[in-house]
């Protein structure tokens, strides 16, 4: 009997202990998503403290030609090794407008874009090899007249992966502040538009205290399974 009552109370601590833990990290689970549920998604980002780097980074990207009614006059101009300090806003590249010949029209129906961004450095060291690509997609819709007349706009999809790994335990974010850009006609800034985005650099996330509790705890009830079940 002494040996059932002896397995029985630390049995019942360490499910206790496990249930503590589990109770708060679920707690601190709500309280981070509800604080992030706050922020416009454009700008969601990990509650950690930004880290000073020196980046250089590149894009690819292209515009499709489906949706397409007339000459297609939209064209993307990637990024080449740009430097930035994070964090920092960066030009992802360019959209260009294109004149048409007067009394033309160009209408562009849900035609299809997609660009690359990729870290080539950080503080001076080479990752190239170790970076994937991170993939941004999106759609243009509008009408452009002759060389000085466009409201087609550029609609971004969300990035499916921000974030990526740039060793030395930090990792970066990319967001984009709008999902939306409007490009301007060929007399306006030579039809040049900016897709703009956002980059944080943070420290790799380390364990929760709650999760190094569970992990304890789980640990402690197999070697007070094990030790009943060779008493018994």
């Amino acid at each position: 009997m002494r040996t059932t009552f002896g397995w029985a109370g630390p049995r019942r601590m360490a499910l206790a202990l496990g249930v503590c833990a589990l109770m708060a990290g679920s707690c601190r689970a709500d309280a981070i998503t509800s604080a992030a549920d706050s922020t416009p998604p454009a700008t969601k980002l990990p509650a950690a403290k930004p880290v000073a780097a020196n980046l250089v980074y590149s894009t690819s990207g292209l515009v499709g030609t489906t949706g397409v009614t007339g000459t297609n006059v939209i064209s993307f101009v990637p990024v080449s090794n740009s430097a930035l300090t994070s964090s920092s806003s960066l030009s992802l590249g360019t959209f260009v407008v294109a004149p048409l010949p007067d009394g033309e029209t160009t209408t562009y129906n849900h035609t299809p874009f997609a660009f690359s961004y990729a870290t080539k450095s950080i503080n001076g060291s080479d990752i190239s090899k170790d970076q994937p690509l991170i993939t941004l997609t999106g759609f243009l819709n509008g009408t452009v007249k002759g060389a000085d007349q466009s409201n087609v706009v550029a609609t971004f999809d969300p990035i499916a992966t921000p974030s990526f790994n740039l060793g030395k335990d930090l990792v970066g974010f990319l967001t984009l502040p709008s999902p939306q850009r409007t490009l301007v006609p060929s007399t306006t800034f030579g039809g040049q538009s900016t897709a703009e985005g956002f980059i944080v650099v943070q420290a790799a996330p380390v364990p929760e205290p709650a999760t190094i509790a569970l992990f304890l705890t789980a640990g402690l009830g197999l070697g007070l399974r094990r030790r009943f079940k060779a008493s018994a």
